[in-house]
């Protein structure tokens, strides 16, 4: 019983923590978001201060300031952005900057990733031969 009253209070505890983070993302109906395309070879696009829908993702927001091809098998992965294609062991990777750490590579599907306000993220065509790969300059 123990067991199972512990297993029951975790999961609860999950599901508050991921609701009330979307609850703080989604309170307001119109965000603003900073997004940067590092394209690793000096050129660096920002689109600061962008207004989005509350609720949007990352690749909604993506769509919307430049041209995007992704594949879905296997989930959705982005394969081009601005007509900069996935080659080889170079590919997009994306990042979000949190203040106390820095860029932060993110493993999740940017289809599934809420903005929140004020949030900051990069996309960065990255050297993944080693991993993880560094972050943008």
């Amino acid at each position: 019983m123990l067991v199972w009253a512990l297993v029951a209070s975790l999961v609860g505890t999950y599901y508050y923590i991921s609701y009330n983070d979307l609850f703080q993302k989604t309170r307001k109906p119109i965000i603003h978001v900073n997004l940067a395309f590092n394209y690793a070879n000096g050129t660096v696009q920002w689109f600061n201060q962008t207004e989005a829908r509350s609720g949007d993702t990352l690749l909604d927001v993506t769509m919307k300031l430049a041209e995007v091809n992704y594949t879905t098998q296997g989930g959705l992965f982005v394969t081009s952005i601005n007509k900069v294609n996935n080659a080889g062991m170079k590919g997009w990777t994306w990042w979000t900057w949190l203040d106390m750490v820095g860029w932060e590579l993110k493993l999740f599907p940017s289809d599934k990733y809420i903005l929140g306000d004020n949030e900051t993220s990069c996309w960065y065509y990255a050297d993944a031969s080693t991993w993880p790969p560094s972050p943008p300059s």
